[in-house]
This record gives C-alpha cells, sequence and structure tokens, in this order.
C-alpha cells in the first residue's frame, strides 16, 4: 500500500496511474475504519481497478470544537486494515489540506431537512472538503453507504453543479448481528442496548406500510415512547421520497425512513428503505397497487 500525504505527489500519482489507464476508485473517511468502510475498500477494489483511500478528519463539518477533538483516532490500526485488505493508496492529508473557512455553496432544500436543521454548516463543511478531494482526484467512482443517505445526495448534487465526471456507487448500510447500523460512534455509548431501538423502529415502521399502511400521525407518539425508554431525545423521524427528500403526496414514489436519535450524549443517524414504491392516501404511506 502506497501512503501519501502531500497534494503534489497524490497528483504525480494520478496522472501516473491514468497513463496506464487504469480505473480509480475513491472512499473517503475520517479514520476509525470498521467493517461498514471495508465492505467499501473490498467493492472498490473490484475488476482491477485502483482503490485510493483517504483519512481526513474534516474540522469544517463538526458544530463543536469539543466533538472535533474527540473525534476518535486510530491511524496505525486503520493502516493495518488497510493494508490487509489490499488497498493501493492511501492518503492522509496534512491538517493544512482546506481552509478554516467554509465555501459558500448553494447545496439546495436536500441540505435544509433531517441532520441540516440541527446541524448548521455541517453540509457545508462536507461539501468544501469532498469538492477539494474529487477535484484534485478525479477519481471514475466514489463508493459511499446507504447509512448516510442525506449526505450522498447532496454529494450527487454537487458532482452535477460542478459537472464532475465522478459516479456514485451506493452501498447498502453494513449492520451487526442485532441490526444496528456500524458505526464509530457506537463505541462511545454507555448504553449500548438503546441503540437498537433505532433500527427496531425504522423495521416497524416498514412493515406497517406493507401490510396495510402506515398513519403518519404516529410519528410524534413514537417519538415520545422512544424518549421514555432511555433515548434522551429523538432528533427527527420522517419518511420522505429518496430522489430529493421531499415530503410524500399522493404521487408513487421510492422513499426511505430516517431516524436520528441522542443516546449517552453521542447523536446517531440511521434509515431504511422501502422496496416498494409508496404514496399517502387519506393520511397514511401506502405501497402502491399498480395496474
Amino acid at each position: 500500500m502506497l501512503l501519501i500525504k502531500e497534494e503534489k505527489q497524490i497528483a504525480r500519482e494520478i496522472s501516473r496511474i491514468r497513463k496506464l489507464g487504469k480505473e480509480i476508485n475513491f472512499v473517503p473517511t475520517m479514520g476509525n475504519l470498521h467493517a461498514g468502510h471495508m465492505s467499501l475498500v473490498r467493492k472498490a477494489k473490484r475488476n482491477g481497478a485502483i482503490c485510493l483511500v483517504s483519512i481526513f478528519v474534516n474540522p469544517l463539518q463538526f458544530n463543536e470544537q469539543i466533538d472535533f477533538k474527540n473525534y476518535p483516532r486510530s491511524i496505525k490500526d486503520d493502516r493495518m486494515l488497510l493494508s490487509i485488505n489490499k488497498t493501493d493508496i492511501l492518503f492522509l492529508p496534512n491538517p493544512s489540506f482546506i481552509s478554516k473557512n467554509i465555501s459558500n455553496y448553494q447545496l439546495g432544500k436536500e441540505s435544509k431537512k433531517l441532520c441540516g436543521i440541527d446541524r448548521g454548516g455541517h453540509f457545508l463543511g462536507v461539501a468544501s472538503v469532498i469538492l477539494k478531494f474529487l477535484k484534485l482526484i478525479q477519481p471514475d467512482n466514489l463508493y459511499l453507504g446507504e447509512k448516510d443517505f442525506q449526505q450522498t445526495i447532496i454529494i450527487n448534487n454537487l458532482i452535477n453543479d460542478f459537472n464532475l465526471k465522478t459516479r456514485i456507487k451506493l452501498l447498502p448500510t453494513v449492520r451487526d448481528s442485532k441490526g444496528i447500523a456500524i458505526s464509530s460512534r457506537n463505541q462511545f455509548l454507555k448504553k449500548k442496548s438503546t441503540i437498537q431501538l433505532l433500527p427496531e423502529t425504522l423495521k416497524q415502521i416498514k412493515r406497517e406500510v406493507e401490510n396495510g399502511g402506515f398513519r403518519i400521525s404516529k410519528i410524534n407518539s413514537i417519538k415520545k415512547i422512544l424518549e421514555t425508554k432511555g433515548i434522551e431525545k429523538v432528533n427527527y423521524l420522517d419518511i420522505l421520497k429518496e430522489k430529493d427528500l421531499a415530503y410524500l403526496n399522493n404521487k408513487c414514489s421510492k422513499v426511505r425512513i430516517f431516524i436520528s436519535a441522542t443516546i449517552s450524549g453521542i447523536r446517531l443517524i440511521d434509515n431504511m428503505g422501502i422496496d416498494k414504491d409508496v404514496m399517502l392516501s387519506n393520511g397514511k404511506v401506502r405501497i402502491c397497487c399498480k395496474v
């Protein structure tokens, strides 16, 4: 595995790879790697492509300086894990890689929902660093996980707005044996069993939709119930269209259930797609009956 820290060196290496006619697949991370990251790496290595992984804890996407300071860093273990999984290039940018000033991109309405409501500036910070990575590396494919579904929509819009040629490859969320979405933040939880309520809630709503319909008015009562079971706060629970995070209407659409909760002071997210197209009818989310 080739380790690169300087921008000029990564640019030279990219140029060399391009001359060989090889495909470059990029997996951006903030380190503290886990099974979810490795699933992306393994997919990115298929068909003889060059797999390039970055580790950069981006200060621009943290709302609190203390969260940035406390973000888990395990570079020694990360390097070993990437090497075992035969990563071709590890890019470890210096702290000066990104300016402290957040670029004023117009991210669109998708950035103002869900995590965008209570994490001001977060998505602008993500967009700033991702855009710099994409312009520098110019990967053929960008490998991302469904757990950060809202973020993937924003990045896809960014790619389109700047006419970049990179394609997004979206992979399913990796879950443990209890259905919990694997995340670097899980290790900080004092009440680890409580997090299981997130996927259980998503599955419950999905089942109701598929078995006759889920009444939208139940969302607030579900939030209240969760907050009596050890969850400090349900930041959001919503069912939105996958394409643009629009609210449901009477038109058949592919949708996804989104949840975020604060447990032991840690903010966690999860989401789950519904396999069939649905619509909102008489206050219920129902499967579309196509003739």
